[in-house]
């Protein structure tokens, strides 16, 4: 019986049946096939979340106005943007400073996007006309320092503006999306198709 019982033991673990090995290539094979799926389209990723966190960052410089009663502005260039407030005393535009903003400083830091991330702008906030005494000193002002793009005004109104954020691969646009920002309709992000 003993006897039995060890060629039992034996034959059990000779190694593993040809069933097993197929199942652990295929199942290799299938973790390999994701993995570089996943790695093809990492500058994609990169991209929508560049246009999140803009379209996010928009938001919050128009919440920030309302509530900090204070005109705010997001100045665009192709690679970068920088988060501006509307400084009465010098009547210029300036980043704000990290002690007034407290913990949003690192927020409203300035942004510089991946190399294969363009910013376009489409139509830009047109500043209040010359007859408000407050702008019309402004914009004589606004042409010494950056002119922000994106207005937020301390009454909660933002002034219109289109965005186009595309995704560059090989030298050519491959994505793109559209922000638009208004008081009527509010933040709207409207994905373009996937290839141009």
């Amino acid at each position: 019986m003993y006897r039995r019982l060890t060629q039992k033991r034996l034959t059990r673990n000779r190694g593993f049946t040809l069933v097993e090995i197929l199942v652990v290539i295929v199942i290799i094979a299938t973790l390999a096939g994701m993995a570089i799926m996943s790695l093809g389209s990492s500058g994609a990723r990169v991209w929508e979340g560049e246009v999140q966190r803009l379209s996010a960052l928009l938001q919050l410089v128009a919440d920030r106005a309302l509530i900090d009663k204070a005109h705010y502005g997001v100045v665009l260039e192709p690679e970068s943007y920088t988060v501006v407030r509307f400084d009465p005393t010098t009547l210029t535009w300036q980043e704000p400073d990290a002690a007034a903003v407290g913990n949003r400083g690192q927020r409203f830091a300035a942004h510089e996007f991946p190399p294969n991330v363009r910013l376009e702008v489409i139509a830009e906030a047109e500043l209040p006309s010359t007859e408000s005494t407050e702008f019309a000193e402004e914009e004589n002002s606004i042409e010494e320092s950056a002119k922000p793009q994106f207005v937020a005004l301390s009454s909660g109104e933002v002034l219109p503006v289109e965005l186009a954020v595309y995704l560059v691969e090989d030298g050519d646009f491959a994505r793109g999306a559209t922000i638009s920002y208004n008081s009527l309709y509010g933040l709207q992000l409207e994905w373009q198709a996937d290839e141009f």
